[in-house]
């Protein structure tokens, strides 16, 4: 301020011009005004000497050090802003995706992106970013020490490019160069992250113009890093602290499900235990088996048929279903299959190597409820050991019962007696006796399921002379109340049961008798309709003398001698023909009686050609007259002809 100014404020009594000036210029300082708005209000006062060039320079250094002030104070509420949310974020991703969108916004850069250093493969790679528009970008991969971002990665110190791809003091690697040229890059600055000395990746910005990122951007992106590297590892740590207590949470979740699962088998062994020492175990077993695995429970034989009562379904006896029991024998675990779209679970009980019995739940079970079949099964195989040792030992009892009543002594008697009467026969009963024809090779099987059949009812059945032999107590009815049929059924139940299971049996049936002492008597009539039945081709039948019809009427007078005499009227020149000429002329005769005058089917049935048969039937009109076909004399014919075929076949009033 000149002198003449100091001059005029003491004169005057007040400030001079140069005074007043002084204080408006401390008073813009205060209020804060721009650098070119000082330099014009500092350009009219030096032209009108209000100040000198000294004070205009001087209000020039004051004016930008107190923007500058100004400029850092704001970063620094800025930065700890930033350093505060980052530091509030628990999540690694959102606290990643905060961090870039932050320092882009800090620096004012058009993008700004992350990496993490891989140091398996030696690289860093782009981890997330903000404001790249290209995947290819998204994605650079740079070994360290490479250009910009490997270099930065490094962590020996910040980094930066004006011009990327032009700057040939940055090693280059094709990829990323090409990423970098797609998004249009070509300014590019770094700083690495650290956390506990470690460096973990680089913190970048990148803009799409050349130009040098001045110091200050260099010592706020320091700043940002080193809060951003803090922030980053605690959300790490805080995330791998959530997850090991996640996983925990989940182990004890499990230990208490498992808690539960061992005490459900604990109390499903129990029950089991109690089940098994209870009468009828099996059915009770499937039934506590149902309601613990909350589906339907069926036990099946080996191959598939119903056992305990159950009604037969043929999923079961199906290929999947004996393979997945079959796979379940060797793996000693439950096996899960398919019918047609209907899920099942398949378990079978062993004893040694021996498969008693499978079974099958109508689901496919969880790993829990595989646990409770599993031990279930081993239940199972102990009630079926018990089961089949005390049928073994039912069936003894009536092996040996039945060879004593059919050849009865009358000192045992009374001991006969006791011991008939544990399976519901009584000396005072009316009886019959069911003689079963069957294969050999089925015979045992066909016991099994007629054993099975008849559990819980009056009466046994054993093998006997080498078939199946039954005495039941006798009932005037068609059948039993559950429809299975009784012994007024002649038989015709027990052939339909075998049927079911493909079986083919003949069944021949005695008419009742009072008493034991009549049993054998009935024994040796049911054996001899059922020899009837096969010499007759019946096979498949069931028949007592009576459904026999006139072979039953002739079984008694097989022996007789009008047996001979029938024979030697009715078919006497053919059975001498027959004789002589070694020919099958009665063969042919009763063949065609039996399919009923049917010519094709007669000459198939002798396996021959239809012109022989023809020539047959004129040789037997000649011996012994055409009405032999037709007529009252067609059923003498017939008669002598069954006679015929019996006595041929073996079977006699006494067989």
């Amino acid at each position: 301020m000149r002198a003449d100014d100091t001059s005029a404020i003491h004169a005057g009594g007040g400030p001079s011009p140069g005074a007043r000036s002084a204080g408006r210029l401390m008073a813009m300082l205060d209020s804060g005004i721009s650098a070119a708005e000082l330099e014009t209000t500092l350009s009219a006062w030096l032209d009108d000497g209000a100040i000198d060039q000294s004070t205009a320079a001087a209000a020039r250094r004051l004016n930008a050090r107190l923007w500058e002030a100004s400029r850092r104070e704001g970063l620094l509420r800025v930065l700890y802003d930033t350093a505060t949310d980052l530091t509030g974020i628990r999540d690694v991703e959102a606290v990643l995706k905060a961090i870039v969108r932050r320092t882009r916004s800090l620096i004012g850069s058009d993008i700004a992106y992350l990496s993490l250093n891989d140091y398996d493969s030696g690289e860093s790679y782009v981890r997330v970013t903000d404001g790249a528009t290209t995947a290819l970008f998204r994605n650079i991969r740079m070994p360290l020490g490479e250009g910009v971002l490997g270099a930065v990665a490094t962590g020996e110190a910040p980094a930066q490019s004006a011009d990327y791809l032009l700057d040939e003091t940055k090693s280059h690697l094709e990829s990323s160069d090409r990423a970098v040229a797609a998004e249009g890059v070509r300014a590019i600055m770094g700083v690495p992250l650290r956390a506990e000395g470690k460096v973990i990746g680089a913190l970048l910005v990148a803009d799409r113009h050349p130009h040098q990122f001045s110091s200050d951007d260099v010592a706020l992106m320091e700043s940002i890093g080193t809060h951003a590297a803090v922030a980053l590892e605690n959300a790490r740590y805080f995330s791998e602290m959530a997850h090991a207590l996640a996983r925990l949470d989940q182990a004890q979740q499990q230990n208490l499900a498992h808690v539960r699962d061992l005490e459900e088998l604990s109390s499903l062994d129990r029950r089991l235990m109690e089940t098994l020492a209870s009468t009828g175990s099996l059915p009770h077993l499937l039934t506590l088996l149902a309601e613990s695995l909350g589906a339907p429970v069926f036990l099946v034989s080996p191959m598939g048929e119903p056992l305990a009562g159950i009604a037969a379904d043929s999923d079961f006896t199906s290929l999947p279903a004996l393979g997945a029991a079959e796979e379940s024998v060797a793996t000693s675990s439950a096996v899960q299959f398919e019918v047609k779209g209907r899920k099942y679970t398949a378990m079978s009980a062993v004893a040694g190597d021996q498969h008693l019995a499978t079974l099958i739940v109508a689901e496919q079970l969880s790993t829990a409820r595989l646990a409770v079949l599993e031990r279930s099964a081993l239940v199972l195989s102990v009630s079926l050991l018990f089961e089949r040792t005390f049928q073994d030992a039912q069936y003894r009892l009536q092996l040996e019962l039945i060879d004593d009543l059919l050849s009865p002594r009358s000192e045992h008697a009374e001991a006969l007696s006791r011991r008939a009467g544990q399976f519901g026969l009584a000396n005072h009963l009316q009886l019959v006796v069911r003689v079963v024809g069957v294969a050999d090779d089925q015979r045992q099987r066909a016991l099994s399921v007629l054993r099975l059949r008849a559990e819980g009812t009056p009466g046994i059945i054993a093998l006997h002379e080498s078939h199946l032999c039954i005495i039941e107590p006798f009932e005037r009815r068609t059948g039993r109340a559950d429809g299975t049929g009784g012994a007024g059924d002649n038989g015709r139940s027990i052939v339909e049961e075998l049927k079911r299971r493909r079986i083919t049996a003949s069944v021949g049936t005695s008419e009742p008798v009072t008493g034991f002492a009549g049993l054998s008597a009935a024994h040796t009539e049911a054996h001899t309709v059922l020899r009837a039945l096969q010499a007759l081709s019946r096979d498949g039948e069931a028949a007592d003398r009576a459904a026999l019809g006139t072979a039953g009427m002739l079984l008694g007078a097989m022996d007789s001698p009008f047996a001979g005499q029938l024979l030697t009227a009715q078919l006497g020149p053919l059975l001498s023909y027959d004789e002589r000429r070694g020919t099958q002329l009665v063969l042919t005769a009763w063949m065609f009686q039996e399919k009923g005058g049917a010519m094709q089917e007669t000459a198939d049935a002798l396996h021959i050609h239809p012109n022989t048969l023809r020539q047959r039937l004129d040789r037997i009109d000649a011996l012994i007259g055409a009405t032999w076909r037709r007529g009252s004399r067609s059923l003498d014919v017939q008669v002598a002809l069954r006679l015929w075929r019996m006595k041929t076949s073996g079977v006699t009033s006494g067989a």
